[in-house]
C-alpha cells in the first residue's frame, strides 16, 4: 500500500497487541502514520513505548454505547486511508468501530456472520483464516495489505527501553491474566504460585512475584504470603518499569496472558500454563515452553465473548491436570538449559462460533 494514513483497532490484550507485530512493523516501514484505538492500558503503554503511532485514543474497557459514537464521531474526522483490525476481532461489536469510522478501505479477516455482514457494506478486504499462531493470521494480514512482511515478523516487536541485563539466578512469578470477560478461569491456582516461589526461594534462587492492576487481591494476600521472606520480591510496578524487571530473570513462569508473552518476547525463558485455550494458536514466542499436559482438548472458541469451561468439568485442564511438581520440574529444567526455543506453527485447527476448523 501507498504511504498515508491508517486506524489500528488493538481491543484485545497485551499478548494480541504483541501479536499484531507484522502489521505494525510493515505499516512503519511503508512511511504510513499511524493512529491507534485500544480497550487496555498495557496495549497504550506498549504502543507508546514503541513510539511509533501519532495518537493512542483508548476506550474504556467496557464502553457504553455513547463512548463508542463519540470515539467514531471524533475518529470519522480524520479522514483514514486505511483501516485495520489484527487478529484476533472476532466480535462484530469491534466490526461496527471499524465501519464507523469511514477509513476508504477497511482491511479484516474473513469471520464470517454479523462482522462479515458489517464489513461488507463498505469497501474492504477480507482475508480468510487459516489457523496456526496468531502471529501467522497477522503476517497474512499484512501481506493482503501489501506491505513489506517477511518471516522474520513472526516475532514479538519489543520496545528497546523495556529491556535489560538478565540477572542468573532469578526466576519471575505471574499468578494473574486480565480479569475481563472470565479470563481468570484461565489462571492457575494462586495458591500454587505462592508455593512455587517460596520452594525456589528456599533453593537459593531470588523470586520477583508480578501483580499488575488485574491481581488487587492477589497483591493484598501476597504482602501477607511472603512477609518476613527475603528471597521473593513483590513487584507492582507500572508496565515499562515492570518490564525492565522482568528482562533481568532467567526464568519466568506464568498462565496464558500478555505478560507471559511480554517474557518470551524479552528474551527470558518462558514456561506458559494453558488450560483452555489453544497453545498452537498463542503460545509465547520466543525462549519459551508452552505446557498443556492435559488429555482434554483446548475448548476455547474464538467467537465466544467469554471463557467457560464446555464440557462442565470444573476447568479441570487448568486446575487439576496442571500438577504442582510437573511445573516444578518445568522450572528447574529451564534453568539448567542454555536455552529452549517455541515452534510456531503457520496453519492449524482452531474454533470459531461453535464450528471446529482444520
Amino acid at each position: 500500500m501507498a504511504s498515508g494514513t491508517a486506524l489500528v483497532l488493538l481491543l484485545p490484550g497485551l499478548g494480541d497487541a504483541l501479536a499484531a507485530g507484522p502489521i505494525l512493523r510493515g505499516l512503519t516501514r511503508d512511511g504510513t502514520t499511524i493512529d491507534a484505538v485500544t480497550m487496555h492500558a498495557p496495549v497504550s503503554d506498549y504502543l507508546r513505548a514503541l513510539g511509533i503511532v501519532r495518537d493512542v485514543v483508548e476506550l474504556p474497557l467496557r464502553p457504553t454505547p455513547a463512548d463508542v459514537l463519540r470515539l467514531v464521531a471524533a475518529l470519522r474526522e480524520r479522514r483514514y486511508d486505511t483501516c485495520v483490525l489484527p487478529f484476533p476481532a472476532t466480535r462484530w461489536q469491534y466490526a461496527i468501530i471499524a465501519r464507523g469510522v469511514g477509513a476508504k478501505k477497511l482491511w479484516v479477516h474473513e469471520y464470517g456472520g454479523v462482522s462479515t455482514l458489517i464489513a461488507r457494506t463498505s469497501r474492504n478486504q477480507r482475508v480468510p483464516l487459516r489457523g496456526g499462531h496468531r502471529l501467522a493470521e497477522n503476517l497474512r494480514l499484512a501481506r493482503a495489505l501489501g506491505l513489506q512482511a517477511g518471516d522474520d515478523d513472526l516475532t514479538y516487536w519489543i520496545p528497546p527501553s523495556w529491556r535489560s541485563d538478565r540477572v542468573p539466578g532469578t526466576l519471575g512469578i505471574h499468578p494473574g491474566s486480565m480479569a475481563y470477560k472470565g479470563n481468570e478461569a484461565k489462571r492457575w491456582p494462586y495458591e500454587r504460585f505462592v508455593a512455587l516461589a517460596r520452594l525456589q526461594a528456599e533453593s537459593g534462587r531470588s523470586v520477583r512475584f508480578f501483580l499488575g492492576p488485574h491481581e488487587t487481591s492477589e497483591a493484598r494476600r501476597a504482602e501477607q504470603d511472603f512477609r518476613g521472606n527475603a528471597g521473593i520480591t513483590i513487584v507492582g510496578k507500572p508496565l515499562g518499569e515492570a518490564a525492565r524487571r522482568l528482562a533481568e530473570c532467567e526464568v519466568f513462569v506464568g498462565n496464558d496472558a500478555g505478560f507471559s508473552h511480554l517474557a518470551s518476547g524479552l528474551g527470558v525463558k518462558t514456561l506458559a500454563l494453558y488450560g483452555m485455550t489453544s497453545e498452537i494458536r498463542g503460545a509465547p514466542i520466543g525462549p519459551a515452553v508452552a505446557f498443556r499436559p492435559s488429555l482434554c482438548p483446548a475448548c476455547h472458541d474464538e467467537g465466544s465473548r467469554g471463557f467457560e469451561c464446555v464440557r462442565r468439568i470444573e476447568y479441570r485442564c487448568i486446575l487439576r491436570d496442571i500438577e504442582f511438581d510437573a511445573v516444578r520440574r518445568q522450572v528447574d529444567d529451564l534453568f539448567a538449559r542454555p536455552t529452549v526455543e517455541q515452534r510456531l506453527a503457520l496453519e492449524g485447527p482452531f474454533r470459531l462460533y461453535g464450528k471446529a476448523y482444520s
